[in-house]
């Protein structure tokens, strides 16, 4: 499960985003002294060159990943690491999720713990069918990862997506 969500995460990172709320920005700085924090972004264009690459692949899987990144307009991940062990405050996670939810009005879509890590996604869209603006928290023990998506996706797009991996097993 955690090996989908991060390959999931590096495939639909390759565009930049404006979506980056206050209150995310406010974390990362918090742990940029005490430990390695990394950002990665991409632009739009490298986004639509990406697409036209997994173009020369006929799998289904190539395909499925597509028709996916088609309706991704940006990205950004932040990781914090720690090779010594957690350094995140669990606290910081939940007061960091409680506000996004308080204050940038995104609602919860799921959560999935697997042992020690901890996945969760929350979702701010004008549409109910629609993923707008994603937030995805991911925990381990040693890192913790945000990925920030602004999309157009439809759950139908996401179902599929989910689909497509789960027959490769």
């Amino acid at each position: 499960m955690k090996k989908y969500i991060i390959a999931l995460g590096c495939l639909l990172g390759v565009a930049t985003t404006q979506a980056q709320t206050k209150s995310i920005k406010a974390f990362k700085e918090k742990y940029k002294n005490n430990a390695e924090t990394q950002t990665f972004s991409m632009g739009g264009l490298k986004l639509k060159l990406l697409s036209f690459c997994l173009t020369f692949d006929d799998s289904d899987d190539a395909t499925t990943v597509k028709n996916t990144l088609d309706n991704v307009r940006k990205v950004k991940i932040y990781t914090i690491s720690n090779s010594k062990g957690s350094l995140i405050d669990p606290q910081d996670i939940t007061d960091l999720k409680n506000t996004l939810r308080r204050n940038d009005h995104f609602d919860m879509l799921m959560e999935v713990r697997d042992k020690e890590n901890l996945v969760q996604v929350l979702n701010k869209s004008n549409n109910d069918d629609e993923l707008g603006n994603v937030v995805m928290l991911v925990q381990d023990q040693n890192d913790f990862v945000i990925v920030n998506l602004e999309t157009t996706l439809k759950i139908s797009d996401v179902n599929k997506l989910v689909k497509q991996f789960a027959s490769n097993n």
